[in-house]
């Protein structure tokens, strides 16, 4: 069996042709910031699918779809999606179905990767584990027994959505002070431009003209090298990234809470120390004893094998 699977992002989608086993012949990467728009970001997602596809060689038998919601998996349709401003009321499934000629399934891209790394990575073999998704926001995937829990309507692990500050800074669902405003790529990223304003003799100056070129990963660069005012930053995002995390080990008790996305690139003593070290001073001492904080199995490819993933699910 041959997926096509699409993990859509709200800054990059990421396209490939991927056997069962989770062996990737094909992929295909494209920029599809928000600002773009649904018309142009499809025509570039699509393009680059028909790519993958022909360099791999194969027929395709399913498609798999991971994207932010909240979205309807059932009809295939998006809702009002924070990070994908004008997506609302797309079905994504008849729209690629269309285009590749297979049956296609959709799901929240952050519980799409926690099926991905029970199907494919470090999740293989747990059977109750929570995923965290930390990238340009950050989601999140719940397994109990062996498999996804989606809840009533099929939403549930908006782990970016549990309040962390009450009065913080407005998150893109449209409250304040949520995980994903504290700790997300975009955020930390917007937080260091913010304190800039205040002129902080800091390392950043040498690799930006003006703050508007600050991303997190510049944030956690500076902040490796010991910089005062980036270091700063960095951990109290990871200070907050550990409080949200110490919430869903104490709400669900898991053997594994795994940690992927773009922001964990920072690596072990950037993100993993951090996190585990809020784990186990703020969660109730017996939870914290009984879970792991864990780097993502599937690396660079967690989403699209997440999104391949989907679709197995249906298909096996």
């Amino acid at each position: 069996m041959v997926i096509l699977g699409i993990d859509i992002g709200g800054t990059k989608t990421l396209v490939g042709v991927v056997e069962r086993s989770g062996k990737i012949l094909a992929a295909k990467r494209v920029e599809t910031p928000g600002s773009l728009g649904p018309d142009k970001a499809l025509a570039l997602i699509k393009s680059a699918g028909q790519e993958a596809v022909e360099t791999a060689g194969v027929k395709i038998d399913a498609i798999g779809i991971g994207c932010g919601g909240p979205l309807d998996r059932k009809t295939g349709t998006l809702h009002k999606v924070p990070n994908l401003p004008g997506w609302e009321g797309l079905c994504l499934t008849d729209i690629f179905s269309q285009e590749f000629g297979a049956p296609a399934y959709l799901d929240n891209d952050a519980t799409a990767a926690a099926i991905g790394e029970l199907y494919f990575g470090a999740g293989k073999g747990y059977r109750d584990f929570a995923f965290f998704i930390v990238s340009t926001g950050i989601g999140g995937g719940i397994v109990i027994e062996g498999k996804p829990y989606r809840g009533h309507g099929d939403n549930a692990g908006e782990f970016g959505h549990q309040k962390i500050l009450p009065d913080g800074p407005r998150c893109p669902c449209g409250d304040r002070g949520c995980l994903e405003s504290l700790a997300s790529g975009t955020s930390i990223a917007r937080i260091a431009r913010e304190r800039l304003e205040d002129k902080p003799k800091t390392k950043l100056w040498d690799w930006i003209n003006t703050p508007a070129d600050i991303t997190a990963e510049l944030v956690a660069r500076a902040a490796k090298l010991g910089d005062e005012f980036a270091s700063s930053i960095w951990f109290e995002a990871m200070y907050n990234l550990g409080l949200g995390v110490t919430n869903v080990v104490n709400i669900l008790n898991p053997q594994l809470v795994i940690l992927g996305g773009g922001v964990t690139k920072a690596g072990e003593d950037m993100v993993f120390e951090p996190v585990r070290k809020v784990v186990r001073e703020r969660a109730m001492k017996v939870l914290a004893a009984d879970v792991e904080v864990v780097p993502a199995g599937n690396g660079d490819n967690v989403g699209l094998l997440g999104a391949v993933a989907v679709a197995l699910e249906h298909c096996s």
